[in-house]
């Protein structure tokens, strides 16, 4: 299930997750937890392997 959502990702959360994963926070000011970064990691492996594939 968190592979199939994290697939489709719509934009706005990608680059949400992307931005914290760079910075280390969130939008909103709070800290990125380990836990946190992980799950985003995950979330945007699988989202950037779908547009690979959809592309080839």
């Amino acid at each position: 299930m968190f592979q199939q959502v994290a697939s489709n990702l719509p934009i706005s959360i990608y680059r949400e997750f992307r931005k914290a994963i760079v910075t280390g926070y969130w939008s909103n000011g709070m800290l990125l937890t380990d836990k946190q970064r992980r799950t985003c990691e995950q979330a945007l492996f699988f989202h950037e392997q779908n547009q690979t594939d959809i592309c080839h």
